[in-house]
């Protein structure tokens, strides 16, 4: 009987470095360096440190490098050379990837036979956004976009005038911020005249600051508290629907040639696009992977190249254990308003808590709420909760297309019976970033679902990353009791066993 093969890929990248490995089978193992290190949106910037990353991933699988027969190894910002690269001992020849190709491999397991892709980032050796058609096995390109405000570079501008004065976090860690203070805002004609007259120059990367955009806009200096700040709220939504509007009549230009949609690279992050495009019904299909963004180069670069390798999202990273049964007093601990920091098997891939590395709770009340999001986790008191529902009830508490949102990448409008039965996950504009949950999703988390909607009417728990402000998800069991001992979460269950302070 032949033996499997065996790919190692590997991105550098300026943030969010990563490392798959896969056989010619199946994908077997991703790994974030952000996780592993402990270092939120971590650039591996040396090869000895990257090395240890993939010894990690090899010890991990019970593999050697001598087991690995290919090497993957992304362009962008590569630190181990093109040709002979030695890794722990064993050289390789690498197939060098681009960073396009390696987001739109990250879409593949949507099986679409046919489909729109379209990519935007903050930028690579690839540009920032483009428009692909992908028929069979062949992918084209139909537009570039690069010279237009529907890239990264734009909204991690916006968020340097509104969130964080610098380009580091401002662009790769903050924009999420910027989304959800668009909540806050309130249409300003003024504002949106300034963002149509001067959106060239907010689509540029500012390494210098951005003083001369704060004057034009009349904006202060001062960061401190930005949801307090009405011009800077008002800027977050004038901005947000700018570029939302101008992608979604762009994509919609395309809808002719597909009745399917993949957005893949950081801007696939923006929730409120996606749900715009699923609610047009333009397409059948609005497909995000649960890791779009550069967290998912090296991943997408093995799909890419090997499209029939299976891969099951979302849980993609270590796990220590696993369970199978609902533990004993986790449904009690729920209905008694805890907070309850969860670790179940396997890690999920990408920005998204998807139920095994997550904060849960019941949604009852705006004080969960505020426990969550501001005791527990250090947040800033506008930001979101999400939502995990039992896929079979979505529509009863939620106006939303059926086929689901199970990577957390839909944000519809909540039905008015859910503003008074789960008030935490409603956001300020009346939307909700959900997760549904079908029972083959997570049998074990879809039963408490199930159990709190017998016991409560309302199938729905609040859902937020394991994790504190500026910190990664966390990854391993140590990492879930370092966070929990420095939370305010109540009851720490790690595969089905329950631990206080």
């Amino acid at each position: 009987m032949p033996k499997n093969n065996h790919f190692l890929s590997v991105y550098f990248g300026f943030h969010d470095s990563c490392v798959t490995f896969s056989s010619d089978k199946e994908i077997l193992l991703h790994l974030e360096a952000e996780r592993v290190f402990g270092k939120k949106h971590m650039p591996v910037n040396s090869p000895e440190v990257m090395c240890t990353l993939i010894e990690m991933g090899l010890k991990y699988l019970n593999l050697g490098i001598d087991n690995m027969d290919k090497l993957y190894l992304a362009k962008w910002n590569n630190r181990f050379g093109e040709a002979g690269v030695e890794i722990l001992g064993k050289k390789f020849d690498p197939v060098m990837t681009g960073h396009h190709e390696n987001h739109i491999g990250s879409s593949f397991p949507s099986g679409f036979e046919d489909s729109l892709i379209v990519c935007a980032d903050g930028g690579s050796e690839d540009g920032t956004s483009k428009i692909y058609l992908k028929k069979g096995d062949k992918v084209e390109l139909l537009e570039d976009l690069d010279d237009t405000p529907m890239t990264g570079k734009f909204f991690g501008t916006l968020t340097q005038m509104i969130i964080w004065p610098t380009v580091g976090r401002a662009h790769n860690t903050y924009p999420g911020k910027t989304m959800g203070l668009a909540a806050l805002g309130v249409e300003d004609g003024e504002l949106s005249e300034l963002v149509r007259e001067n959106w060239r120059e907010i689509n540029k990367l500012h390494f210098n600051g951005c003083d001369h955009l704060l004057e034009l806009f009349s904006l202060s200096k001062n960061y401190d508290k930005p949801w307090e700040d009405e011009r800077r709220r008002n800027l977050a939504l004038v901005g947000q629907n700018f570029w939302v509007d101008s992608f979604y009549k762009k994509i919609l230009s395309y809808s002719d040639l597909s009745k399917n949609v993949s957005l893949v690279g950081g801007c696939a992050l923006n929730v409120v696009l996606n749900t715009k495009l699923l609610e047009s019904r333009a397409f059948d299909n609005v497909y995000i992977s649960p890791v779009s963004g550069d967290p998912g180069q090296s991943l997408g670069a093995i799909l890419f190249h090997n499209p029939k390798v299976k891969c099951e999202y979302p849980y993609l990273g270590r796990g220590f254990g696993d369970l199978d049964q609902v533990p004993e007093k986790l449904v009690q601990d729920l209905l008694d308003h805890k907070i309850i920091a969860w670790y179940q098997g396997r890690s999920e891939v990408g920005a998204r808590a998807l139920g095994h590395r997550s904060f849960i709770g019941l949604a009852d009340s705006l004080e969960m709420r505020d426990k969550l999001s501001q005791k527990v986790k250090k947040r800033e008191p506008y930001r979101p909760v999400a939502s995990i529902v039992a896929s079979e009830f979505t529509e009863k508490f939620f106006d939303f297309r059926p086929g689901g949102s199970p990577h957390m990448t839909f944000s519809p409008k909540v039905k008015e019976n859910t503003k008074s039965l789960a008030p935490a996950i409603v956001h300020f504009d009346g939307t909700s970033r959900v997760q549904t949950m079908m029972e083959s999703d997570n049998p074990v988390l879809h039963r408490v679902l199930v159990k709190i909607g017998e016991l409560t009417g309302v199938p729905i728990l609040m859902n937020s990353s394991f994790n504190v402000m500026n910190e990664p998800i966390i990854d391993t069991p140590e990492d879930a009791f370092r966070n929990f001992f420095n939370s305010e979460a109540d009851v720490l269950y790690i595969n089905g066993k329950r631990y206080e302070k």
